[in-house]
C-alpha cells in the first residue's frame, strides 16, 4: 500500500495534466463518495475537551476518503488510466464494488 500511496505524492508533485486530473479525481471520489454513502467512519478526539484539560476526551465521528481509494488510485496511476481516460470514468470504475 505505501508503495502506492508513494505513487500518488509523486504524482501530484509532479505537477501537469496527469497531476491535475488525479486530483480532480479525488476531489470527485469524495463528492460523489459522499452522495453515495460511502466514506470511510473514523473517529477523532474532541481538541477543545483535550484543550480545556479533559482527561479521557469524547471521541468525534467523522467520515473522509477510503483508504482502499488510495490503493485503487495506485493501480490507476500504474496502469495510466489518467492519460487514458476521463475523471468520470476512473471515478466510476474506482466506486464499482470489487468482488
Amino acid at each position: 500500500m505505501q508503495q502506492r500511496v508513494n505513487a500518488i505524492v509523486r504524482c501530484l508533485a509532479a505537477e501537469g495534466p496527469e497531476a491535475i486530473a488525479l486530483a480532480e479525481v479525488i476531489c470527485q471520489l469524495v463528492v460523489k463518495g459522499a452522495e453515495l454513502g460511502e466514506l470511510e467512519e473514523y473517529e477523532i478526539p474532541d481538541r477543545d475537551a483535550a484543550a480545556a484539560g479533559v482527561v479521557d476526551p469524547p471521541r468525534l465521528k467523522r467520515r473522509g476518503f477510503r483508504r482502499e481509494w488510495l490503493e485503487r488510485l495506485g493501480v490507476a496511476i500504474e496502469r495510466d488510466a489518467f492519460l487514458r481516460m476521463s475523471a468520470g470514468d476512473i471515478v466510476d470504475r474506482l466506486l464499482q464494488p470489487r468482488p
